[in-house]
């Protein structure tokens, strides 16, 4: 049971992708309090889900932040949109306020530090968050495939939109240089 006035406004975000999600619990918009990457290997969905809600059974989050995943441009798979879906569900049953936000709305509030591109932003997102910046994979050639510690800063970004969309508290970012 939430005794502490700390815990009442923390944000989940959460960014699935093709093997698992990653997630980033946050207290307000540079303070993250924990993170994980799950990775599942068979029944992914189920697994995922069930997963999640041991995550929001222990932290008790005010809202879940996802991915912008049911319409254009949005570019999912099938088994992707439906575990979307599935959160979004789940959280409203936990009685948890969900947000989902495009990429398009995610640039917008990393556009003013520069940060264009997926990696670009977590480059941003490491350099204001010293907690998460020794997981900021190192920079993709064209010919590898995308590192799994990207969906940590995918789902930070989120979060970080989270906040200055909805005006609790716009992040101050620098130079992200």
């Amino acid at each position: 049971m939430k005794s502490s006035s700390l815990l009442q406004g923390l944000v989940l975000a959460v960014h699935p992708y093709s093997r698992g999600f990653g997630w980033v619990l946050f207290e307000g918009p540079i303070a993250p309090a924990d993170w994980g990457i799950v990775e599942i290997k068979k029944d992914r969905n189920s697994r995922c889900l069930t997963r999640l809600e041991q995550i929001i059974s222990r932290y008790e989050p005010s809202a879940l932040v996802l991915e912008q995943f049911d319409r254009r441009p949005a570019r999912r798979g099938a088994r992707v949109k439906e575990l979307c879906a599935a959160m979004v569900h789940l959280a409203a049953n936990r009685g948890v306020d969900h947000c989902v936000y495009s990429r398009t709305v995610i640039r917008t509030c990393f556009g003013t530090v520069g940060a264009r591109t997926r990696y670009e932003i977590a480059k941003a997102v490491a350099l204001h968050i010293h907690a998460l910046r020794r997981h900021l994979p190192p920079t993709r050639r064209s010919w590898q495939s995308e590192d799994l510690r990207q969906c940590l800063f995918d789902a930070a970004a989120l979060a970080i939109t989270h906040f200055a969309v909805t005006g609790n508290s716009k992040p101050q970012f620098g130079s992200a240089a």
